[in-house]
């Protein structure tokens, strides 16, 4: 990692507002969009089928992770970085005000128009968001210190938690009877709230300070095109990068039940739309905690024991989505207790995201593969686009249940290709280029 002290003490503090409030900021607008609460909800309004639904929950993982590792090679060789990440931003963001305008216009007269432009410009969006993300991460680790990385994502993920609570709130009453506007209305507006969060996020990235990038020991990054040559090498050659990408996937994978928790619950369980603002809060009070986990877990233990944990609270929302069903005949309240605690749970393995696994490979990468590796881990777990699709097919052809069982199914085996994994805590960082 290039030496922090190369910028001013002002530059690194800089850097630490500007991008804990780009995160808190971001995170806020992630609680309104919902990929995971309000967006299938949406879906579900346009659409009966689960299939079609599991593709709109796949092109927002996809297309955020297709792109990185073209960036990634990209941006090895550039010197500074700022131009990319802000002007990505600036790119992005407000194409949230677009799906908020078609929603409105759109959804009550051509809801199938509705559904393919809304998967469209989602797609764009989070292709580009990946511009953003790949040279972010990297920005992190050349301007942050190892030991406050974890504090500077958690601080953000935390402050955004507290408002994403309020913007579950807001989504509650805005989808319920209550509201004084009905559908398309409340989904515009839930939409254009994201739009403002996106745009002061722009505001905040673009304060950061932009260090030179130049390799501190002199040497120079590959080109894109050698970095694609060499792919096949890193993985033949470098074991525990391969295992990371296999937990990744494996991890990836039990996004096959995800997109359908909040589907279950209205359309078996009983629950209704407003019940979706809930579950946006609950979701957003799970990665609060994530948030306090990630600073302590990645200080004190390092990615791999947080990596682990990952597994371990992928496995929760599952089980408590079954138990609700098992219990659903016993009466309304238990079953909301406990669709609430699934929530709050996936809220805490979501709030972890693909955090331990970039931070594992930032420990144990040498500084020019970096971005690389990321960009190669990312790309590939693009391969989890089509969990949903599959949870979509399971769904359709057998019942949601089935879809839940086999999402466990990907936890067990994730948990145990992960015993092999090497700790970056245990030894110095790798120099993969030796």
């Amino acid at each position: 990692m290039q030496d922090t002290t190369t910028l001013t003490r002002a530059q690194y503090t800089r850097n630490i507002i500007a991008l804990v409030a780009d995160s808190m900021l971001f995170y806020m607008a992630m609680s309104f969009v919902g990929a995971n609460t309000v967006l299938p909800a949406l879906l579900g309004m346009l659409t009966d089928s689960e299939l079609v639904i599991g593709i709109g929950s796949g092109i927002t993982r996809g297309a955020w992770l297709l792109p990185q590792l073209l960036v990634a090679g990209f941006i090895t060789r550039m010197r500074r970085r700022r131009k990319l990440i802000v002007g990505a931003a600036w790119l992005s963001r407000p194409l949230m005000l677009v799906i908020a305008l078609t929603i409105w216009r759109a959804a009550v007269p051509s809801p199938t128009l509705t559904i393919v432009v809304l998967l469209a410009v989602f797609f764009i969006f989070f292709s580009l968001d990946a511009v953003v993300s790949v040279p972010w991460f990297d920005h992190l680790a050349r301007t942050i210190s190892a030991r406050r990385r974890g504090i500077v994502v958690g601080t953000g993920q935390i402050l955004g938690g507290f408002g994403g609570i309020g913007a579950g709130a807001a989504v509650r009453y805005l989808l319920s009877a209550e509201s004084p506007w009905s559908f398309p209305d409340n989904y515009a507006l839930v939409y254009v709230a994201a739009s403002g969060l996106l745009l002061l996020s722009s505001i905040a990235i673009s304060f950061i300070a932009d260090p030179d990038c130049t390799p501190a020991d002199g040497t120079s990054a590959p080109t894109p095109r050698e970095n694609l040559r060499l792919l096949p090498t890193f993985l033949r050659d470098d074991r525990p990068f391969r295992r990371l990408i296999v937990v990744q996937l494996l991890l990836g994978f039990v996004g096959v039940a995800t997109a359908f928790y909040v589907l279950y619950a209205q359309r078996v369980l009983g629950f209704t739309l407003g019940d979706t603002g809930l579950f946006v809060s609950m979701q957003v009070g799970g990665s609060m905690i994530a948030g306090v986990l990630l600073g302590y877990i990645q200080n004190r233990l390092g990615p791999l024991a947080h990596i682990r944990l990952q597994i371990l609270l992928a496995v929760v929302a599952p089980l408590l989505a079954l138990l609700a069903g098992a219990v659903s005949g016993l009466g309304g309240e238990l079953t909301h207790w406990i669709y609430a605690a699934l929530f709050l749970m996936l809220g805490v393995y979501i709030g972890g995201g693909a955090w331990p696994f970039n931070n594992w490979i930032m420990e144990y990468a040498a500084e020019t593969r970096r971005p690389m590796y990321i960009g190669i881990a990312n790309t590939l777990s693009a391969l989890t686009m089509l969990a949903p699709v599959l949870g979509g097919l399971v769904v359709d052809r057998i019942s949601y249940p089935a879809v839940l069982i086999l999402a466990l199914a990907f936890c067990a085996l994730a948990l145990g290709v992960s015993a092999g994994l090497p700790s970056t805590r245990a030894a110095s960082p790798v120099d993969t280029e030796a």
